[in-house]
C-alpha cells in the first residue's frame, strides 16, 4: 500500500471509531451534567492526542532518532495493528464499558477511550513515517483521511444508525492484518540489520 493510502486509511478508520463512540456516548446519556462531561472528554482527548502526536513528530525530526526508532517501532506498530484487528471490539463494545451514574467518571473514561483512538493513530503513523521517511505522503495521507471522515460524518449523521458498523470493522480487521505483517517484517529486518 502506498504511503498516502496507509496514512489515509488509518486516519479514516480510527476516526470514524472515535467518532461512533462519541456519537453514541452523546446519545446514550440525556442528562446535562453527562452531556457536559463528553463534550470535555471529547475535547481534551483530541487535545492530548495533538500533542502527544507533535511531540512524537518533534522526536522523530532528526534523522539519527528516525535510525534508532524504525526497527523497534516497526515491530510494535505491526504488533498493535495486529491486537486492534482481532481484539478490539469496535465502538459500541466501549460504550457499553463506561459508567452510566456518575458524570465525573464517565467524562475521566470517555477521555481515555478516545485517546487511546489517538495513541493508536500515533503509533501508527509513526511506524509509517520511520519506515518511509516521508514526512510529506504521510501529511498528505492524513489530510485525505480526513477529507474522507469528515464527508462519511457529515453524509452519515442522519443515518448513524444505518451504517454497517460491524462490517466496516471487519473489513478494517483484514487491512489492518496486512499492515501488521507489513510492519513486523520490516521491523525485524531493520533490527537484525
Amino acid at each position: 500500500m502506498s504511503t498516502i493510502l496507509t496514512s489515509a486509511f488509518i486516519i479514516a478508520r480510527e476516526g470514524l471509531e472515535a467518532w461512533l463512540i462519541a456519537v453514541l456516548a452523546l446519545s446514550s446519556y440525556g442528562n446535562k451534567d453527562c452531556n457536559k462531561a463528553i463534550w470535555i472528554a471529547i475535547i481534551t482527548s483530541l487535545l492530548a492526542t495533538l500533542g502527544l502526536g507533535s511531540a512524537t513528530v518533534q522526536f522523530l525530526g532528526s534523522h539519527a532518532n528516525i535510525e534508532r526508532f524504525d526497527g523497534v517501532i516497526g515491530v510494535f506498530t505491526g504488533i498493535v495493528l495486529a491486537w486492534v484487528a482481532w481484539y478490539c471490539h469496535g465502538a459500541s463494545q466501549h460504550i457499553k464499558e463506561l459508567p452510566y451514574h456518575n458524570a465525573v467518571l464517565l467524562g475521566l473514561a470517555l477521555f481515555f477511550v478516545l485517546f487511546r483512538e489517538g495513541i493508536e493513530v500515533i503509533v501508527f503513523l509513526s511506524g509509517i513515517i520511520a519506515d518511509t521517511q516521508d514526512l510529506y505522503s504521510v501529511s498528505l495521507g492524513i489530510l485525505v483521511g480526513l477529507v474522507i471522515l469528515v464527508a462519511t460524518m457529515f453524509l452519515s449523521q442522519n443515518q448513524i444508525k444505518k451504517i454497517p458498523v460491524k462490517q466496516v470493522f471487519q473489513i478494517s480487521r483484514w487491512i489492518f492484518s496486512v499492515l501488521a505483517v507489513y510492519f513486523l517484517y520490516n521491523g525485524i529486518a531493520e533490527i537484525i540489520s
